[in-house]
């Protein structure tokens, strides 16, 4: 009896050690090499007006509620934003020293409450002879107590919004750089569709080399047996580990129905709801597209339906458009019904 009335307290006790032995620390730093002088970098992120035209949470949801102290590019200046989706917060500047460093407090009050230090870094340097700058980006804070254990999951988060954060700054600075846009046109009805498909199934790695050896074959398969593609390639994911770097996959073209399959196989892929991204930019920035997809998931509150795969669509390849700005690319995941 005594047993049974003591196991509520020991299971308590042991959740607060476990959460007593989590670091609870948010520490996240990242760097991009911009194209720009260090004036020019550190008069862009004081503008706490023009955050708007890149940063990584706004673009989930462009019509947030924006607020701004009457001198938002000086000390003591500040935004805040409050949405459905980004939750509300607040970035204050604490100091600024032109054109080398500033220092911001951020204050999260939705979903979760919760402050931290946030400090810009510019550091000049040179590029085939051109002024040139790193651009550092970093904050650090604490998870709430009861919240410690999901400080190195919000790191690894807040490190890929910083990504992506600052390869939307750069063309700002160096029109001459790489361009992404991503767009979250919302739920959309993917019809079903037949398709000719070869299977991939290893290390992130290996997988633009196979991904262009794998659709180069579907391509010449098609010609051999005079088949016409009834809409753009993709590939249909079925499982992707990114932070184990395991892919399982299928690089996939549209064909009629009734095709019949030969040395490659035919899948009937069923349709249904997906919530969907468009993105315009480089395949390169993909991993970063992937990232904000899925944490726009999270912010919607929609359900994954795992019984489908998720597409990825090249609408645009580089076969029919002039440079990588121009590529055009679509992320379907599937979401469930009603939600």
């Amino acid at each position: 009896m005594l047993y049974l009335l003591a196991l509520p307290l020991l299971i308590i006790l042991g959740v607060l050690v476990f959460l007593l032995l989590q670091p609870g620390e948010v520490n996240v730093r990242r760097s991009l090499h911009i194209r720009c002088s260090p004036e020019n970098a550190f008069d862009r992120v004081r503008d706490l007006y023009g955050w708007r035209d890149w940063s990584p949470w706004l673009l989930h949801e462009p019509d947030a509620q924006l607020s701004f102290s009457d001198a938002p590019s000086e000390a003591r200046g500040w935004y805040a934003w409050n949405g459905e989706r980004i939750g509300a917060g607040r970035i204050t500047h604490v100091a600024l020293h032109p054109p080398a460093r500033i220092e911001q407090r951020i204050d999260f009050k939705r979903p979760l409450k919760s402050t931290g230090a946030v400090s810009w870094e510019f550091v000049p340097t040179e590029q085939d002879g051109a002024a040139a700058t790193e651009v550092y980006w970093t904050m650090r804070g604490r998870m709430p107590f009861l919240l410690r254990f999901l400080a190195p999951m919000m790191s690894q988060l807040i490190g890929k919004d910083f990504q992506l954060g600052l390869v939307r700054l750069r063309p700002l600075l160096d029109p001459a750089a790489p361009k992404l846009d991503i767009r979250f046109p919302g739920t959309t009805e993917l019809p079903a569709q037949t398709a000719l498909t070869l299977g991939l199934n290893g290390g992130a790695k290996d997988m633009a080399q196979a991904m262009e050896e794998g659709f180069a074959r579907i391509r010449a398969v098609l010609a051999e047996r005079g088949l016409q593609p009834t809409g753009p390639a993709f590939t249909a994911y079925y499982m992707a580990a990114p932070k184990a770097g395991r892919f399982r996959c299928d690089l996939a073209v549209p064909v009629p129905a009734g095709t019949e399959a030969g040395e490659l196989a035919v899948k009937e892929l069923a349709g249904g709801p997906c919530q969907a991204t468009e993105i315009s930019g480089s395949y390169d920035f993909l991993d970063l597209a992937w990232h904000a997809t899925m944490a726009h998931l999270r912010m919607t509150k929609r359900q994954w339906d795992r019984s489908r795969p998720a597409l990825e669509v090249y609408v645009s390849g580089p076969e029919s458009v002039a440079g990588d700005d121009a590529l055009t690319t679509h992320i379907y995941v599937p979401v469930k019904t009603g939600s």
